[in-house]
């Protein structure tokens, strides 16, 4: 057997068991977190017991990127109310540095969220082990957070709290070549994966419901309006997934920041448009706490702003363009196509 091969049967047997626990651990369990304190205990522990929460090591027995970054998508996909993305994304970079990764549950505080001492919008801060942040543009640190944290939730209900980082312990802390840079852009490529497996939900729900809801006595997917709507929909969900997939492969050999731009960029701009043309399908239904689409759309909505929004993003790919000057436009453009 080929090692891509085998490896293609790892991810579909760690895919498969995934979604065996969240028909066994997780049923309701986003509408259950949506929003309220706490941490999901069980689940976590299903998910620590498969082995799925230590990944992200490189070159220490891990599944490889790309097999951590496809069950950070399916993580997503089942709205997961869990730091499964963070603490994977931790464990990588902690890696880098070479600091001694603690068990448990991690988050990260981006660098762009420092401000006067404290860091905003850090995923479950309180709850976790440690939080990775930098000190310094060139130094990456694991502090407890967890006497320093207040409480916080985004647009979807997940928590995000501000750290005061005057209170919190720093446990261990390396230099590492531009480690602010690093870790605002593996957090971008990691929001863009999840992006993308949120948008696969949102265009499930979508088909669902289109092929369900009958008016003027057919199915609204007869109806040529919601065809073309669906088709765009999907259209953007696929690009969106494309971008991401092909920033992973990029940097699982090699670094590439432009690449983590572009797939930041493209699923962020998707994002907005998939959650658009899909409440416009549900209409009314859409928007009530009974049906599930919004806790997809919610995720998308907040993680499109967090490691960089797509304006952001979007920029520096024209200042990393327009440096490379005229010449050399097609095949930088051509190396990330």
């Amino acid at each position: 057997m080929s090692n891509e091969t085998e490896d293609a049967g790892v991810r579909h047997l760690m895919l498969r068991s995934l979604d065996r626990i969240v028909e066994e651990k997780a049923e309701n369990a986003a509408q259950a977190a949506d929003g309220k304190p706490g941490f999901p205990v069980d689940l976590w522990s299903a998910l620590e017991e498969a082995g799925m929460t230590a990944l992200g090591e490189e070159n220490e027995g891990d599944l490889g990127l790309g097999n951590a970054m496809a069950l950070v998508e399916r993580a997503a996909y089942h709205t997961l109310p869990v730091p499964l993305a963070e603490t994977i994304l931790a464990r990588r970079l902690l890696a880098k540095a070479g600091i001694e990764i603690p068990d448990g549950a991690l988050s990260m505080a981006p660098p762009s969220a420092i401000r006067d001492g404290k860091a905003t919008g850090v995923p479950w801060a309180s709850s976790v082990t440690s939080v990775v942040t930098t000190t310094a543009p060139d130094t990456l640190a694991l502090i407890d957070a967890r006497e320093a944290a207040s409480s916080g939730f985004n647009m979807a209900g997940e928590p995000r709290e501000t750290i005061d980082l005057g209170r919190a312990r720093i446990v261990a802390s390396a230099k590492l070549a531009d480690a602010a840079k690093i870790v605002e852009a593996e957090g971008a490529l990691v929001r863009a994966v999840q992006m993308s497996g949120a948008m696969s939900r949102v265009l499930e729900h979508g088909l669902t419901w289109a092929n369900d809801r009958i008016q003027f006595g057919r199915p609204i997917a007869r109806f040529q309006a919601i065809q073309h709507l669906m088709a765009e929909l999907a259209a953007e969900a696929a690009a969106g997934s494309a971008a991401a997939l092909m920033a992973v492969e990029a940097v699982a050999e090699r670094s590439d920041r432009l690449a983590i731009a572009i797939a930041k960029a493209r699923t962020g701009e998707a994002a907005g448009r998939v959650c658009a043309i899909a409440h416009e399908v549900f209409g009314a239904m859409g928007f009530t706490q009974e049906h599930t689409l919004h806790y997809a759309t919610r995720r998308l909505w907040s993680w499109r702003n967090e490691f960089g929004s797509e304006v952001q993003w979007q920029a520096e790919i024209g200042r990393a363009i327009a440096a490379g000057g005229a010449d050399s436009l097609w095949a930088t453009l051509t190396a990330h196509g």
